[in-house]
């Protein structure tokens, strides 16, 4: 029979050697191969919608009548959940490149590159700050400073948060630091178990399950609680350390709903050279009746940072007072303004220092009675609250 020369499929042949790749780069491959994954997904649109229901508990049986009332005692929801993620990357590639380099900048190559330093580092970042999100808008969050000494009372207090919202233990999975790490197998009340009677005279200190939940040493740079991913991945302006992060798989949904690469052969419009493009669609979901499946250990937060400004106002003694930020202005908080010889010192999450005269502020106001040369402290604070969310300063400048 002869030959007949077919397309080559490049995109299922790729995807056979990413089967292969992806689970040993990801750390939160239990997250994305989680058991919610293939349950919802978007049926149609960007939007995956997540059903729940409650009933109503049993009563006691009247044994002597039927009142032939009956009534519907459960309720449905629907949570919406709107994918973010929609990433792409591509590359060209000159056939002499191939050549002069001995094979090595071949596609293969270039993606496994990709794969390794990029994209799955990129969906792992992504999963972390989402997940410690979820813990934060929870309350499942902790400041504690851990040591060698108070770990495993803390990791007590974390378990019996979640047991006393019917959380599993078995299914948890602890993703620390390799400093947090480090000290959970210095913590004196950590029992071993060593089988001496195999002869052979390694020592293992893993730590690879604590009282049924699994530990993962994850590197810090990939426990991060926000990044940019502007191009490619980084550590956002502002990022807390995720030292510790337990988190119930099953109370996650990471759909990953589109994930597609495609190489061109060399081509006249691409002047020779071969062009290659990937496309992956993805996001991590929270359920909102299971949220305290997540909590979190964060380095205690910095102050966030306003830029305050002062130029002089309209008529004679007014200032224009500006204050600007990613924050400012956002839902649920207000900026408030004091004066005085000196800035007033401003703490995160504590509230504004009595001390001073606060008032509050537009983004940009023109103010009066304040004197020039003394410098505004601005704050951003929580408007239910009153804690104090960034802070800025700037000297008073007025009209004359």
């Amino acid at each position: 029979m002869p030959f007949t020369m077919q397309n080559i499929n490049y995109a299922t042949d790729y995807a056979k050697a990413l089967a292969n790749i992806y689970p040993y780069l990801s750390y939160f491959s239990e997250i994305w191969a989680g058991p919610n994954t293939g349950m919802y997904r978007p049926m149609g649109g960007k939007t995956v919608m997540v059903p729940s229901m409650t009933v109503s508990g049993a009563r006691a049986v009247n044994r002597d009548r039927i009142d032939g009332v009956f009534t519907r005692n459960f309720n449905n929801e629907w949570q919406p959940l709107t994918m973010a993620m929609d990433r792409e990357w591509d590359t060209l590639v000159d056939p002499m490149d191939i050549q002069e380099t001995n094979g090595v900048t071949t596609i293969a190559n270039i993606t496994k590159t990709f794969n390794e330093q990029q994209k799955v580092p990129e969906m792992d970042a992504y999963a972390a700050s989402t997940l410690a999100g979820f813990a934060s808008s929870y309350g499942g969050v902790d400041a504690t400073t851990l040591t060698a000494q108070n770990i495993l009372a803390q990791w007590d207090a974390y378990l019996a948060y979640m047991t006393e919202h019917r959380v599993n233990r078995d299914r948890v999975i602890a993703y620390m630091t390799p400093d947090c790490y480090k000290l959970l197998k210095e913590a004196a009340g950590i029992t071993r178990f060593i089988d001496a009677g195999t002869g052979v005279r390694g020592i293992d200190r893993n730590v690879g399950r604590l009282d049924g939940v699994n530990i993962r040493e994850t590197p810090s740079d990939m426990l991060r609680s926000q990044y940019d991913f502007t191009e490619g991945w980084a550590a956002g302006s502002g990022a807390k350390q995720v030292n510790m992060l337990l988190v119930d798989p099953l109370a996650v949904v990471a759909p990953v709903v589109y994930d597609v690469s495609m190489v061109s052969a060399p081509t006249a419009q691409s002047k020779g050279k071969y062009l290659y493009y990937e496309r992956y669609y993805y996001d991590v979901f929270g359920l909102n009746n299971r949220l305290a499946g997540f909590f979190a250990n964060m380095s205690a937060p910095e102050l966030g940072k306003l830029t305050v400004t002062s130029a002089a106002g309209p008529n004679a003694g007014e200032t224009i007072l500006t204050a600007s930020s990613g924050k400012a202005g956002a839902y649920g908080t207000k900026l408030m303004y004091a004066s005085g010889a000196s800035a007033v010192t401003l703490t995160y999450g504590s509230e504004l220092p009595s001390g001073s005269t606060w008032t509050e502020m537009d983004k940009e106001q023109v103010v009066s009675g304040l004197t020039a040369g003394q410098i505004a402290t601005v704050a951003l604070v929580n408007a239910y609250n009153g804690h104090v969310v960034a802070g800025g300063t700037a000297t008073i400048v007025t009209k004359t």
